[in-house]
This record gives structure tokens, sequence and C-alpha cells, in this order.
């Protein structure tokens, strides 16, 4: 159960992400570096009085998630380009999570507003105890109703404190899931919306520079040990990117040999097929569903 002051902060990072949100599309423009859309997102956030939860994934076109930056990216948003934004902030690790859905004059904008819909009806119908397989299914209907199929290996999640990734699934396919929402929990509900003629599912691609410490106990190597304690002192169990570290080489690919650090792959739509995507955080109490992004 959450207390009194971990609320406070679960819906203060829902604030900041809130008013980062209201203004990415001003930021937005064409031929600018991703890298530079990062930077000012994770900048926004910190401005308002929080931190990045995780690096800013940026995925255009038919990457599907976990794509941010590497340090030095000159890789630019082009003009005709569907852009996902996906961020979050937590203050004391209590986490809010967020992504939207820019088109730049792309052939699928009316993409964006299916996925915008299909959140905006799970939004509506989620209650304390429901199953989130109907979740699922209310997701799906809305996309399928508008001749676009879901990516059914992309799902919402649960939310604990320094995880942003918990445990539960909320899926965006009909189908047996296990879960229901719970009382004093906190859960990102997120449709990702392809093609019709899509596969309908991701795919991993090249390695997408997130960081993620995933066995606490750290090296035996004393100089090892020291580089991995300070990434744990600054981003515990949260994601980080690999432009926020100053990491020798040979350090890093210690930790990931060894299975301490994980990088997370870029995950792409299998038919290379273009993907929207929407979300939205919710923090249930033991009467109400309060949506904080």
């Amino acid at each position: 159960m959450l207390t009194e002051e971990e609320i406070e902060w679960t819906i203060k990072a829902g604030k900041i992400t809130r008013e980062v949100r209201n203004r990415i599309k001003y930021f937005i423009k064409e031929k600018m570096k991703i890298l530079e859309l990062c930077e000012i997102i994770e900048g926004e956030i910190r401005r308002l009085g929080g931190e990045p939860a995780f690096p800013c994934n940026i995925g255009i076109d038919y990457v599907g998630a976990h794509y941010t930056s590497p340090p030095k990216d000159d890789s630019i948003i082009n003009y005709g380009s569907l852009i996902k934004i996906d961020f979050g902030a937590h203050v004391n690790g209590l986490i809010a999570d967020t992504a939207i859905t820019i088109s730049l004059e792309s052939d699928y904008e009316e993409m964006v507003d299916v996925a915008e819909e299909a959140l905006d009806k799970a939004l509506e119908v989620i209650n304390i105890g429901m199953k989130v397989s109907d979740i699922g299914g209310i997701i799906e209907k809305v996309i399928n109703s508008y001749g676009y199929k879901p990516i059914s290996n992309l799902t919402g999640h649960s939310i604990s404190r320094y995880i942003v990734h918990s445990g539960i699934s909320i899926p965006n396919i009909s189908g047996t899931h296990p879960g229901r929402i719970e009382p004093w929990s906190i859960y990102a509900i997120e449709p990702f919306v392809t093609l019709s003629d899509a596969k309908g599912e991701v795919i991993n691609g090249p390695p997408g520079n997130i960081l993620h410490i995933v066995k606490l106990k750290g090296p035996k190597d004393q100089k090892i040990k020291e580089y991995f304690d300070e990434i744990f002192r600054r981003y515990r169990t949260l994601p980080f990117a690999k432009r926020w570290i100053d990491l020798p080489e040979e350090i890093l690919k210690n930790l990931m040999k060894n299975k301490i650090i994980y990088e997370y792959p870029v995950l792409i739509e299998a038919s290379r097929k273009t993907v929207a995507q929407a979300e939205h955080t919710i923090l249930t109490t033991d009467k109400e569903v309060i949506l904080i992004t």
C-alpha cells in the first residue's frame, strides 16, 4: 500500500510529465537531431523538479520502443515521419509514465487518433478489481473497429517504486491474461497500433542504448565495483542511458558480460510497418482511479 508521502510524490511526477507532454509538439521540428529532442525532454523533467524515470524513447515509424540516442547521435527527424515519444518522471522513485505520437505530415496520421481513442476508452471504464484481460479486449475492439491492428506483445504495466515494469502486464489484445487492477497501485495503460496487414508484433532489433542493472550484487573486482556503486546510487533499478554515464567501454563490457547490466534491444515491428502509441498513468486508491498524467 502506498503511503501518503508516496502518493504525493506520484502525483507530482504525474504533474511533471503532463506539463512536458503538453509542450512536446512545440519542441519538435523537421531535421532536428533525435539527441536534441531527448535532451530537451529530459531537461524539462529536471527543470520541473523531477528526474527522468528512464531515457526518453524516440520511436520513428516502425520502431516500437526502446530507442534513445547514444552519445553524439547524428540521427535526425525527417519530414513524413510518425514519431513516438515515450518518457517518464520520478520523484524519489515514484514514477509517472506517458507517451504520445506526433505526425510530421506522415501518411499514417489517423493511427495517432486511433491510439488515443483506444486509450481514452480504456481509461473511461477502468475500475478497481477489473480484469486486465477486459482492458485488453476494449483496446483491441477500438483499434480493430478502424481497420487497424494492436501490437500483441507490447503491453501496459504496473509500476512500483524505482521499478517501471513491476510485474503485471496490461494487454492490448483480448484473451486470457492474469491480473486485476488493485487498490493503492500505479499502472501505465499504453495501446500500440499498426496497420491491418502488419504482423502485429515486435521483434528485437539492435541495441538501443538503454541500460539497466539486473544483478544487485555488484562485481567482485574493486575498481569495477566502484563504477557499479556509483551507477546504482544514481539510478538504482531504473533504466538509464549510455549518454548519462561516464563509463569506460571495457568496464561496461565487463558488467554486461557478467550479466550485471543489461542493454535493451530496440523493438521493431516485425513486418517493418509503422506503429503509433498513446500512454497515460493511473493511480488507484481504495475507492477511485485517478489519471495523473
